[in-house]
């Protein structure tokens, strides 16, 4: 075996390694750009590797297959998250997946696929089928340049704490999300540049009602087209500054009457920096302005401030401590045909403590508070949570849960939308 296939073998076999899956948060079109702050000084206890429990998978020519299988089993305090009469229920779920990578010396591919059942003991209304299927591949073009792509088709539930929509209509909502990407990257000496175009699709399920009823959600089906372009410069091997432009173009269905007055035209531009300081921490930030033009004559655009900070650091090597916070304009979309803006903020802390060497030990809070722009309505929410995971072997990982999330909604229109919910869970993954 070559050099650089050995190398890309090692790195593969680390990314097989479990890493704690943090809540996501809330937003069905997550920010366009993720930043690419890690330049390898600095390494997280969720992701380090650790060769003695890094499942090994099966090498075939030149790809890795790592299958897994995940079974768990829990209880929620309110199934349903209705503000009254709360429901109980156990639940048990079976995840099974496949991942398979290249360890070639050039270009990559990467395949993922997934599904998920989880069943609510007596409550099969809440029960849940999830599927992912996706691909990513990078092509260099010479040493400068590389060409990523992407493709992916997955079947997903929302947040139960989102502001799109209400907590007890999220808890039944599911939507197919079909999604492609491409994006050029130009990298010499002190200079990054990229180019990054998208365009997803969603179909969002109808809602089953507590008298059986089916509840359309046609309305929300729509398409999001971006094209985001950052040109970023190292100032030091430590920080980088960047600047980003984007377009975001959102196109709801014309099936409903009325409910192209949704679609709009967006707009952001955000400058920051990139910090990478060996043992020390690492993070982005960014701060900008975005505007929302709907192509309804009739409605007003939106637009302010936005930002986003993402901040790891490294108070020793057994201890990594996260944190971000991020300001963005998003859009309620259930049962209405007129623009629901609103301004979503979020905070986050969280830290993963490598107690024993097989044995991680983490927490997260999360809040974010939801001010809509045209109605007298307030949302907001909370959530807490601590896992502990130990590595049995290469092939077995034990884990364990325990969360609570709140949302409170003030304001005359607010509605009954208060909700909490309890959450214990423990699982058993098998790795190949």
């Amino acid at each position: 075996m070559g050099t650089r296939p050995a190398l890309a073998l090692i790195a593969v076999m680390a990314a097989g390694a479990p890493v704690v899956a943090h809540a996501q948060d809330g937003l069905v079109v997550q920010p366009a750009v993720p930043q690419g702050f890690n330049r390898d000084r600095n390494v997280s206890v969720a992701s380090r590797p650790r060769p003695d429990y890094t499942p090994t998978g099966v090498r075939v020519g030149g790809l890795m297959f790592f299958p897994r299988l995940e079974t768990n089993a829990g209880a929620t305090s309110n199934a349903y998250l209705t503000q009254r009469n709360e429901t109980a229920a156990p639940y048990i779920s079976i995840e099974p997946s496949l991942r398979v990578a290249s360890i070639w010396s050039r270009h990559s591919l990467q395949v993922n696929a997934s599904g998920l059942a989880r069943n609510y003991i007596g409550e099969s209304r809440r029960n849940e089928r999830q599927w992912n299927l996706g691909t990513v591949g990078e092509v260099e073009l010479g040493r400068a340049i590389t060409v990523t792509g992407e493709a992916s088709a997955s079947q997903s539930f929302e947040n139960q704490f989102s502001g799109e929509v209400d907590s007890n209509v999220a808890a039944l909502s599911r939507f197919r999300r079909d999604f492609v990407s491409i994006r050029p990257e130009y990298t010499s000496g002190r200079v990054r540049a990229f180019l990054l175009a998208d365009y997803a699709d969603f179909r969002f399920a109808p809602v089953r009602l507590s008298d059986g009823t089916l509840r359309s959600q046609e309305n929300r089906n729509r398409h999001v087209s971006r094209l985001t372009g950052q040109f970023e410069y190292a100032r030091t091997p430590s920080i980088s500054l960047f600047g980003q432009l984007g377009y975001v173009g959102t196109t709801f269905d014309g099936n409903v009457v009325g409910v192209d007055a949704l679609s709009s035209d967006a707009a952001r531009a955000v400058v920051g920096l990139n910090v990478d300081l060996a043992g020390r921490a690492r993070g982005t930030i960014g701060v900008g302005y975005s505007n929302r033009d709907y192509r309804a004559a009739s409605f007003d655009s939106v637009g302010g401030v936005i930002a986003e900070v993402q901040v790891d650091l490294f108070p020793t090597e057994r201890f990594t401590i996260s944190t971000g916070a991020r300001r963005t304009i998003e859009d309620a979309t259930f049962g209405n045909v007129t623009p629901r803006p609103f301004w979503d903020n979020r905070l986050t802390l969280g830290g993963d403590y490598e107690l024993l060497n097989n044995l991680i030990l983490s927490a997260d809070g999360q809040y974010a508070l939801q001010n809509f722009i045209n109605e007298d309505r307030t949302n907001s929410t909370y959530r807490l949570a601590s896992r502990a995971r130990y590595l049995i072997s290469r092939r077995m990982t034990l884990e364990g849960s325990l969360s609570y999330a709140k949302r409170d909604s003030r304001g005359a229109q607010a509605g009954t939308n208060n909700a909490g919910e309890g959450r214990i869970e423990a699982g058993l993954t098998y790795h190949m």
